[in-house]
């Protein structure tokens, strides 16, 4: 084989290996924007290269016009290609790359039908002859005027394409811009080829397209995949960036700022005046709502002040990274979250709102589970004091009402009540008692000089009401009750005690997880938890008593309150 003929085989077969590469590296990045056109650029590449190699090592004529006429078939398509590429590069909207796709195709059916039919026309090719470079012999062609039209075709599909890469080229940044200049210079070096060979000025007649458009593909490389535009074009950048409503701030290796988003500047203004060497902990000395940020520790909410406004705000750090992990900056991000955390407090409220309207109706019922026995009984009681004693049946009388309008009758705007108020309903009830079982009964208050204060409504009643209901008129002879409340440090101690009945273990165990008898034990004990994060302690042996109580903490500044009058009633 001729030395020259060597030299240029192996060279179209070393673009051909380069080829595969880089078709190999594109495809694993393939669903990145134009990639795929990419691909199938170099895939016509290859078959050009291999159509050329086969021409330039035919013995014959009719052999290397057998190679020569498959050239032809991927030439028009990797102009069409160029086209397709440089569109999706650049990002024009889909509307009109379809419209290109589609419009585009007149170039390889028209190319291809117009040199497969010359042996018709000759208006293409009009003379073909098999002659010697002084190296190696190779097919040399007069060249028709359809030759020229479809150049003519060719470069204005490549023109569309210059036109596209100079459009991204004004629009985007500085580092994207050297992908773009990489782009137009890739796409300029096979058409000086193809030039070239249309006045026939190639040295030795070679066709230098096929090698020249595989180094155009290494160049493609750096433009496609190094400087990624693809991932961030111009368009994409104005879109998410630059109109995000998030404030963004992008931060480069050296903590340095790079750039700040328009959301972001809204936010903290100072940016605007701040030179690139501004670093990013500058920035966080300079806003202290942000120091304790990092890529471990976002901050779910801060507030600023905006406009005399108070705005709420999160903010979260994350790496940039890149292929094989490379991490090459980091991004702050400044989420506006002021409408959630209003709809989170309105929310918050509607639920404690239902929850305080529940315990209302809970309390509500409470009041109104009046015993049938108990007013019957007390009735009787009443009826037969009405002629021996008309004076005590009327302070009953009295006692009675004042009794079914604690029970019947709640306040609805306040789940509270003071103190005083709440023994005076004890009384009441105790003095009901005690008129119908008299001596059975005995009742002690031990409370005096205690502060104004309020506490939740129904606690104590129900409490002394347990007590002798179910343990005290249990008993034969009866019993003691005692209601015990002093003031320790800034909390007051309250204890409901008797002598009685006792409760079973077993019962014990579950009196705060169940209604107990009808009255309300878990509703005090789950109110007490709700006020004061802590209910009730109840203690019990068999046969020898009950105690159960709780604690109340106060802050107020009232002096305390003589309570002996309300505790007096009670011990009749």
């Amino acid at each position: 084989m001729n030395g020259i003929r060597l030299i240029f085989t192996l060279i179209l077969s070393a673009t051909m290996l380069c080829a595969l590469l880089l078709i190999t590296y594109a495809y694993k990045r393939r669903k990145m924007p134009a990639a795929k056109y990419f691909i199938m650029l170099l895939i016509s590449a290859i078959v050009y290269s291999a159509a050329y190699i086969g021409e330039i090592n035919a013995d014959d004529f009719s052999t290397a016009m057998f190679w020569f006429n498959l050239q032809h078939i991927p030439i028009p398509i990797q102009h069409y290609l160029w086209m397709l590429m440089s569109l999706e590069y650049s990002g024009v909207s889909k509307k009109h790359f379809q419209l290109a796709k589609y419009t585009g195709l007149y170039h390889p059916i028209l190319y291809i039908l117009i040199f497969f039919t010359n042996h018709l026309h000759h208006l293409y090719i009009s003379a073909y002859s098999f002659e010697s470079n002084g190296y190696f012999s190779i097919i040399f062609s007069t060249k028709g005027p359809m030759f020229f039209l479809m150049v003519a075709s060719g470069t204005f599909l490549g023109i569309i394409s210059i036109f596209f890469y100079l459009r991204g080229l004004l629009r985007t940044s500085g580092f994207h811009r050297q992908g773009y200049l990489i782009m137009i210079i890739a796409s300029l070096f096979p058409w000086v080829t193809v030039y070239l060979n249309a006045m026939n000025k190639s040295f030795l007649g070679i066709d230098y397209f096929p090698v020249v458009s595989v180094l155009s593909g290494i160049l493609y490389i750096f433009g496609i995949f190094y400087f990624r535009v693809f991932n961030t074009i111009p368009m994409a950048t104005e879109i998410v960036f630059k109109q995000s409503k998030e404030g963004i701030i992008l931060i480069d290796l050296t903590d340095h700022i790079i750039e700040a988003n328009d959301a972001l500047l809204k936010i903290y203004p100072d940016l605007k005046e701040v030179p690139h060497k501004y670093t990013f902990t500058s920035f966080l000395e300079a806003h202290p709502e942000l120091m304790e940020i990092s890529e471990d520790n976002p901050i779910p909410q801060f507030t600023l002040l905006q406009k005399g406004d108070e705005r709420s705000y999160s903010a979260i750090i994350t790496k940039i990274v890149v292929e094989d992990s490379l991490e090459i900056g980091k991004i702050l991000t400044i989420n506006d979250i002021t409408l959630f955390v209003e709809n989170q407090k309105t929310l918050e409220y509607i639920a404690s709102s239902a929850m305080d309207k529940a315990e209302t109706n809970e309390i509500s019922f409470l009041q109104a589970q009046i015993n049938p026995h108990f007013l019957n009984n007390t009735l009787s009681v009443i009826g037969a004091m009405i002629k021996r004693d008309p004076e005590g049946a009327r302070e009953l009388i009295g006692n009675l009402g004042e009794y079914l309008r604690n029970s019947c009758y709640f306040d609805h705007t306040s789940p509270m009540v003071l103190l005083e108020e709440e023994l005076e309903a004890v009384n009441t009830y105790v003095a009901i008692e005690k008129t119908r079982f008299g001596n059975r009964l005995n009742f002690h208050i031990v409370c005096s000089h205690l502060p104004k204060f309020h506490i939740p409504r129904l606690i104590l009643q129900p409490l002394v009401e347990n007590a002798i209901r179910h343990s005290i008129l249990r008993k034969a002879d009866g019993g003691n009750v005692w209601l015990t409340i002093t003031r320790r440090a800034n909390k007051i101690f309250f204890e409901v005690k008797d002598d009685g009945v006792g409760i079973a273990e077993e019962k014990l165990l579950r009196l705060t997880a169940k209604e107990d008898q009808g009255i309300g034990i878990t509703n005090i004990h789950k109110r007490l938890i709700k006020y004061y994060k802590k209910g009730l302690k109840i203690e019990s042996r068999k046969g020898e008593g009950t105690s159960v109580k709780f604690s109340i903490p106060f802050h107020t500044e009232n002096p305390p309150t003589d309570l002996s009058e309300s505790c007096q009633r009670a011990l009749l």
